[in-house]
């Protein structure tokens, strides 16, 4: 009797550390108990919302424009998504003639009491603008100057950013463009959802990165990546001869930690391990001979998570590099966009997936990590 009860006692007690078990590795089926997403929905004040507006170089006057249509303009968006203090970019095919365009907020109760004149001098090139922002790190780091690029014709961009009053909420705002002989566009109506910071509670916790897949390539953290794009040049050599090299450039994972809090915050330290040339000891010798250089780079930032959309974004507003040996840091004021991705989520597992369009190709990357 007592052998059947000290055997019941086992298959029960094993029973609960497997119920435990599952319970552990079960998401949060009330991600956002707090409500987080749920204040993107809130319908925010146009002129309170037009009052923490940023556009460099914009001029802000009272009333509103008047279109009379003799030029043509259209956007093939109605929707888009912005962050706190980070704001939105407004893209666009500019027409023939385009010396500047006209932005006003509106609501269900009419257009704000003053819009914004933005010549083409406040305007940027869509080119341009990434060139400017593209710099070290992991995420922002991945993909080249054209796959930052919507790929859809736009060539113009217009900066937004917002004052630290503009919170989580949604607005709509018209846009006209003029030419230098007065001409208005008649207005597009393009809706904002300014996100939320944090807004699923899963994914708060520590996460280690595996493997990162590139085109269907799979690199495991650890293991040397070489195919980047070569460099072809001339080595001059201490002997006095001219030798044609073929550079190659290669680089190792070593490490990436990002850790997401409640708070809507994150960080995240990616190390790696990159192969470069070592010039001197190459012309010496007349051969390529390559060196390891160890660099390190933290990004601190806030998160936010999309739910209609499973997209997780990382707005970054610090970070520290160490490259060459040379430590430096940073504050973005407005903030830097440097992630935004499509997520699979478990209760252990995270897998982020970006996608980009450059003149009908697209580029699929993926990062697969571990909950530490």
């Amino acid at each position: 009797m007592k052998k059947v009860n000290v055997f019941l006692m086992g298959c029960l007690a094993i029973a609960a550390l497997s119920c435990s078990k599952d319970d552990e590795n079960k998401l949060d089926s009330n991600p956002d108990p707090d409500g987080v997403n749920k204040k993107e929905e809130v319908l925010l004040d146009v002129n309170a919302v037009s009052s923490g507006v940023i556009i460099e170089g914009a001029t802000k006057k009272q009333g509103s424009p008047v279109p009379n249509g003799d030029i043509e303009f259209s956007l093939d968006y109605e929707k888009q998504t912005a962050f706190q203090t980070n704001g939105f970019d407004i893209q666009f095919k500019a027409p023939q003639g385009f010396a500047g365009a006209y932005v006003q907020l509106k609501d269900e109760n009419g257009m704000a009491d003053s819009y914004f004149d933005i010549p083409v001098g406040a305007t940027s090139g869509v080119y341009d603008k990434v060139a400017k922002t593209t710099k070290r790190g992991f995420f922002a780091n991945k993909k080249s100057t054209k796959n930052n690029i919507t790929g859809k014709g736009e060539d113009t961009s217009i900066d937004v950013n917002f004052e630290a009053e503009v919170t989580a909420g949604t607005f709509c705002y018209v846009i006209c463009v003029y030419d230098g002989q007065g001409n208005i566009s008649e207005p597009e109506e393009v809706c904002v959802t300014v996100e939320s910071w944090g807004g699923n509670t899963n994914l708060v916790a520590d996460w280690n990165m595996t493997k990162e897949i590139e085109d269907g390539k799979t690199y495991n953290v650890g293991e040397e990546n070489c195919d980047n794009d070569t460099y072809e040049t001339t080595l001059d050599c201490a002997s006095g001869e001219n030798k044609e090299i073929t550079i190659e450039y290669c680089y190792t994972t070593d490490s990436l930690v990002i850790t997401f809090n409640s708070d809507g915050s994150y960080s995240y330290t990616y190390e790696d391990t990159s192969r470069n040339l070592d010039w001197d000891a190459s012309r010496e010798s007349c051969e390529l001979v390559y060196k390891d250089e160890n660099d390190a780079y933290t990004s601190k930032g806030n998160w936010a998570y999309n739910e209609e959309e499973s997209k997780l974004t990382l707005v970054e507003f610090e970070y520290t590099e160490t490259y060459n040996g040379e430590i430096e840091s940073g504050v973005e004021e407005d903030g830097y966009l440097i992630l935004d991705g499509k997520i699979t989520l478990s209760a252990d597992k995270l897998v982020v997936i970006e996608t980009d369009t450059f003149e009908g190709e697209e580029e699929v990357y993926e990062y697969h990590f571990n909950k530490k």
